[in-house]
């Protein structure tokens, strides 16, 4: 893995306390909600001075109701504004990386449809948007990675990768998460990493769930050596997750890799 982020759960004070202990960076996680600023107004600068210290930085952009490729023209509209937004607050509170959810409900379009419509999007983005960060799509309901990499595959911009997010693809997916790793492969940039039992999307610490972590994380290292893990825990099983990963060598390859 290039290195290892803390998810924030828009929790930010806490959770800079985490990452400056165990060296981590930080997916930030407060913007996901287009309303926060309306009662955080000092929002980015709030965060700018949390987080001074700690990199490097990701956000999570709005997902709520949002399809890009959804056959109301109105819904993609706001899915692209959406979209806008969480780059521009990435920017300015310095983060280098994007994960955003693509929308897409198994069998509300027909896959075709969505795909079309779901690359004119990011065709539009990536002519008016002088994009700075990197952006990843996150898997949720889809019951394998095809349509996540034909959209990627086929909108073809280095910036634009996918977020493979093991506990989504463990409950809601019939497809074994290895499968979708080799499947996905090197398009995978970033990874959000949690556990459950196969039921629910519960956001356990590592360790706490039916995953089989060893396999996924030695997979990973194989199939996508370069990919930003994200631990996505919850600040409760944020210690006991990062001490799961150093127990098998995962802070120390880190630790490596910056110097």
């Amino acid at each position: 893995m290039e290195c290892i982020l803390l998810c924030d759960a828009s929790q930010p004070e806490s959770a800079a306390d985490l990452c400056r202990r165990y060296g981590l960076g930080v997916e930030l996680q407060a913007f996901a909600n287009p309303d926060y600023e309306q009662s955080v107004p000092d929002a980015v600068l709030r965060h700018n001075e949390v987080y001074k210290d700690i990199s490097p930085r990701a956000l999570h952009g709005p997902f709520a109701d949002l399809s890009m490729g959804s056959s109301d023209r109105l819904i993609r509209q706001v899915t692209y504004e959406r979209f806008v937004y969480a780059h521009d607050r990435a920017v300015q509170v310095g983060a280098e990386h994007i994960v955003l959810h693509h929308g897409y409900v198994p069998g509300t379009n027909t896959p075709g449809g969505w795909l079309r419509r779901s690359v004119e999007l990011w065709e539009q983005f990536f002519d008016e948007v002088e994009v700075q960060a990197q952006i990843y799509l996150e898997n949720l309901l889809e019951d394998d990675p095809q349509l996540l990499l034909d959209v990627v595959s086929t909108v073809g911009r280095d910036s634009l990768g996918i977020c493979l997010d093991i506990g989504h693809a463990h409950c809601h997916s019939r497809l074994p998460v290895l499968e979708w790793i080799m499947r996905a492969g090197d398009l995978i940039g970033y990874v959000h990493l949690h556990d459950n039992h196969g039921r629910n999307d519960d956001h356990l610490g590592l360790g706490s769930g039916s995953l089989p972590l060893d396999e996924v994380c030695s997979a990973l290292e194989q199939y996508c050596p370069d990919a930003i893990w994200a631990l996505e825990v919850g600040p409760d099983n944020a210690a006991d997750s990062v001490f799961w990963l150093d127990n098998r060598g995962y802070l120390r390859a880190m630790r490596k890799s910056w110097r």
